[in-house]
């Protein structure tokens, strides 16, 4: 009986939902029983392995994802999992073989990226492919990119939900529409509008009893899997969660995906989608990191004039989302991205208005938006490649063409750095000089003229700032900005006191003349302050000495005082003339910092002096409560 039962129940649901099911044809304009006109060509699955102005087959993708990985040393494929019906799945490292920046010994950071996790938003796996192909055409271009893969490792998975996008590439114009009452009676299932994963699905479209299986493997995750009313619970919604946290192939790929690369070493996560042209910024309650998060999102936005936008979800609920799972359990900045058109849909482009036309990006517009998103992605990698430190100083002579002071910070374990001064031969007042400065990393954006500019919508100083610094014999404050002719970053090889240290804007050179109102023969202190920005306005380290690294946020990111913050500072730790005062003391102020964080100190008095004070402190406040 209970047999019979369930057969009848199951014949019920198959004779409603073949009422229920209409199949509809895109157009471009013909209108008619079942027809939707698009208002502008429908696109269709291009077999082409390099980019279009259109969007590529999944063979084609994947044909160009393997030949990038055997045309590159740079990038490395990995089978992460496989899909519901057995497809592989790969995942792409791009980076240099060893797992450790060009210093040596300090480990990279990894990013993740991923894309198709939803089957129909065809522009995802385009942008995923397009930052691949970005990052393999300009490996070797001493700049920007090389730096990327010598120091950060990459890890693309272009395509996760395999299954559901090729279902909807072999219905490029045809989509299934059944109701189910809980969701809006407008959204699409099968065909071109497949979100959800193939689990049991056929990959027929006139047999319409499956169109509303499936799992949304972005509700498929912790920690919020199963507890809003932004999934559910019954498998025929769009939002259908799956049994249990992480039930689906595809979802354990992602998570492979973040381990592949040095271990446990993320530091930010993306995950592609379309349609509303914003980035979603998961809060974690961690207020250094939400605040850091958001400082990247912002960077993204400019990457693309500010034409997105960017929304942070609550720390303390969710969807079940893979931003949500990355957020909270690296703690890192996480996103997802969803590309444009706005929430308007298509009709930006001058589209008829179809409800669900965001999703059916215009052939036209697919080349700009893997641009445009190729930049927000690789200007927030950069970003989480951590913030600048100053390795090296020259000063020439320029009259003698004599080095008369120089010296480099090396590596000498993955959290320190050691000085070693090299040359200090004094300077005098009024002589001319050239100063030679080299950062860990490249310093300014080139435009496609290779000018030094800023990047999109930043503003920031091009040069840096340095000045000299110090006291007199008398104990009186001087200072002196480095200001004068031939200054630039540098975009040839060489060097110290001639070119870049390792990529192209690394250092900076500049001629001057020293004032005559200071004499370093008879200063008791004259110290090199470094005060600059990166890329993307981030300060540099103000102690060298001290690796940056990232755990929940940044650690041994000093500010001017000494503090470990997260905005960087002055850089006071080179002394032309030492008086043992901590690198973080201020001439102008007299500010002698009681916190030193630098290994190669010789200051120090002043904590042993308060740790004194606080020792006596504490007797008498004992003594009060002993007699």
């Amino acid at each position: 009986m209970a047999t019979l039962i369930k057969l009848f129940s199951f014949l019920l649901l198959s004779i409603s939902s073949n009422l229920l099911a209409v199949t509809w044809t895109y157009t471009e304009n013909s209108t008619g029983v079942n027809l939707l006109a698009l208002g502008y060509p429908v696109p269709s699955a291009i077999d082409s392995m390099t980019a279009v102005d259109g969007f590529r087959t999944y063979d084609s993708l994947h044909a160009q994802h393997q030949a990038l990985m055997i045309n590159s040393d740079n990038i490395t494929g990995t089978i992460v999992g496989k899909t519901y019906n057995k497809r592989d799945i790969w995942a792409y490292s791009l980076s240099d073989p060893d797992n450790t920046t060009v210093e040596g010994i300090i480990l990279e950071g990894a990013v993740l990226q991923n894309g198709g996790i939803h089957a129909r938003e065809w522009s995802t796996p385009e942008v995923t492919t397009g930052i691949m192909e970005r990052l393999a055409s300009n490996e070797d271009d001493q700049w920007l990119y090389q730096y990327l893969l010598e120091n950060i490792n990459i890890v693309i998975q272009p395509v996760e939900n395999i299954d559901g996008f090729l279902q909807t590439q072999r219905y490029p114009t045809e989509v299934l529409q059944s109701t189910y009452a809980g969701d809006p009676s407008t959204w699409p299932r099968d065909g071109r509008m497949r979100r959800k994963n193939m689990r049991n699905v056929d990959e027929d479209l006139n047999t319409s009893n499956d169109a509303m299986l499936g799992i949304d493997l972005n509700r498929n995750n912790s920690p919020f899997w199963n507890t809003s009313t932004g999934s559910s619970a019954n498998n025929q919604s769009l939002v259908f969660h799956g049994s249990s946290t992480a039930s689906e192939p595809e979802t354990l790929s992602l998570q492979a995906s973040a381990a592949l690369g040095p271990t446990n070493r993320l530091r930010f996560y993306v995950d592609t989608h379309s349609f509303s042209q914003l980035w979603y910024m998961p809060n974690t309650g961690n207020d250094r990191r939400d605040n850091l998060a958001n400082e990247v999102g912002n960077l993204m936005l400019a990457a693309t004039n500010d034409r997105y936008t960017l929304s942070s979800t609550d720390s303390s609920s969710g969807i079940g989302s893979t931003d949500e799972y990355f957020a909270h359990t690296y703690q890192i900045p996480s996103y997802t991205l969803e590309t444009e058109p706005t929430g308007n849909g298509a009709v930006q482009y001058g589209g008829s208005g179809v409800s669900h036309d965001g999703f059916i990006l215009p052939e036209a517009e697919i080349s700009r938006v893997r641009e445009e998103l190729a930049d927000a992605s690789v200007i927030a990698w950069y970003m989480q490649s951590g913030p600048a430190a100053l390795l090296a100083v020259e000063i020439r002579d320029t009259d003698s063409d004599t080095i008369v002071y120089a010296g480099n910070w090396s590596t000498t374990s993955t959290t320190s750095r050691i000085w070693t001064e090299e040359t200090n031969a004094g300077l005098s007042s009024s002589g001319n000089y050239r100063i030679w400065a080299a950062y860990n990393k490249p310093m300014r954006w080139l435009d496609g003229q290779q000018a030094v500019s800023n990047f999109t919508s930043l503003n920031i100083s091009l040069p840096p700032t340095i000045t000299l610094e110090g006291l007199s014999s008398g104990g009186e404050a001087f200072s002196q900005l480095i200001s004068g002719t031939n200054n630039d970053w540098l975009q040839i090889p060489g060097g110290a006191g001639q070119g870049y240290l390792n990529y192209k804007t690394d250092a900076f050179m500049i001629d001057f003349t020293l004032s005559d109102t200071i004499d370093p023969a008879t200063s008791t202190l004259l110290a090199l302050a470094f005060s600059n920005q990166d890329i993307t306005g981030r300060t540099n380290d103000a102690d060298p000495s001290t690796v940056i690294d990232w755990n929940t946020f940044w650690i041994n990111y000093e500010d001017s005082t000494g503090d470990t913050t997260d905005v960087g500072g002055i850089d006071r730790t080179l002394r032309i003339v030492d008086n043992g005062n901590p690198d973080f003391f201020d001439p102008a102020t007299n500010n002698n910092s009681s916190t030193d964080n630098n290994n190669n100190s010789s200051g120090g008095g002043t904590t042993s002096w308060l740790i004194l004070v606080l020792i006596i402190i504490g007797i008498i406040q004992r003594s009060k409560f002993t007699r």
